[in-house]
């Protein structure tokens, strides 16, 4: 069992923290120039303003580490903060915090630790979000460092961290706050065809803008009927800290899908609607076999309480022309 550590913090905002609510005006009235861009100057002054703040707030968090001071470190954080090591497990609330960060104090006492901002971004006026890289020296001479994201919350006149989490150590691009959760199913970023000879499966994986959600495309035939498209998207869910999945197809039947990891296997319990208002359920388990080979099951299936066989499809990547 690993001992707590201080490491690289990832902030990620609940959904109500990072959403962003975009107004259409029907009537917009007409504003003198002048005074338009004196508001434009005074946004553009108190974004710079809270950036130089998120900043110092940031090198005053990597200051009260080097100096040991749990006190000073607490003080950055909301009173109902939570954290996620790379491992996935969270800590929730001060005390419990406070509880971790001791210990991992008390194993980074005389290592030299420095913060390096990457990038800082404000979705809203009271939300920043830093992607960052903390580094730790040991007396030894040996050192680890790992990529991280902050994302600071206004309170009153001060920028304190409300949630955070480290980054896996394989994670070194962040381009949305899913990403980091979602991938480990980057494997399935591409084209892919069953290996059967009893039924004919064609399915495309792709990232969807920002790599914020995977986006499935699946067409299935079979003789005698038509093609049955099936698109499923695939995001991280923050509130419930799982992955899930919405699937639609083209016969008007839809279905979603709460996912957990198991070693090289993701099973995805789901439900549904039938095109027919009929209802139905399974286990679908996908598992990972080689960069080019995966397989698909279902598991536990029925339809209106009637039980239905097992089914297991062998998909193998397509070479890229």
């Amino acid at each position: 069992m690993r001992s707590p550590r201080i490491r690289a913090f990832m902030l990620l905002a609940t959904g109500a923290a990072l959403g962003v609510f975009v107004f259409s005006l029907l009537v917009q009235l007409p504003r003198p120039a002048d005074a338009a861009g004196q508001e434009q100057s005074k946004a553009q002054g108190g974004k710079a303003g809270d950036e130089q703040a998120v900043r110092k707030a940031a090198a005053g968090l990597v200051q009260a580490m080097n100096k040991g001071d749990l006190d000073a470190l607490m003080a950055f954080w909301t009173p109902d903060a939570d954290y996620m090591d790379e491992t996935g497990k969270i800590t929730r609330g001060k005390d419990a915090l406070t509880a971790l960060f001791k210990k991992g104090l008390a194993e980074y006492k005389g290592s030299k630790i420095t913060g390096k901002t990457n990038s800082l971004k404000f979705p809203r006026p009271e939300v920043a979000i830093e992607d960052g890289t903390l580094e730790f020296a040991a007396p030894d001479g040996s050192k680890e460092s790992n990529r991280y994201i902050v994302v600071w919350v206004k309170s009153g006149d001060r920028w304190l961290i409300s949630n955070a989490r480290d980054l896996p150590d394989e994670v070194t691009d962040v381009p949305s706050l899913a990403y980091p959760q979602l991938k480990g199913l980057e494997w399935l970023v591409g084209e892919w065809q069953d290996a059967s000879d009893k039924i004919d499966v064609h399915l495309v994986c792709k990232w969807d803008l920002n790599k914020s959600f995977l986006l499935v495309q699946y067409e299935v035939k079979s003789p005698g009927q038509d093609p049955l498209q099936v698109t499923q998207r695939i995001g991280w869910d923050e509130y419930n800290n799982m992955i899930r999945s919405w699937t639609f197809d083209s016969q008007g039947g839809f279905g979603e899908s709460y996912w957990q990891r198991d070693g090289n296997r993701w099973v995805a319990a789901t439900s549904g609607i039938l095109p027919d208002g009929g209802t139905g359920g399974a286990t679908i388990v996908v598992e990972f076999v080689d960069q080019n080979t995966f397989l698909w099951r279902s598991l536990d299936r029925e339809v209106d309480g009637q039980p239905l066989a097992d089914s297991e499809i062998k998909f193998v990547r397509k070479a890229t022309k």
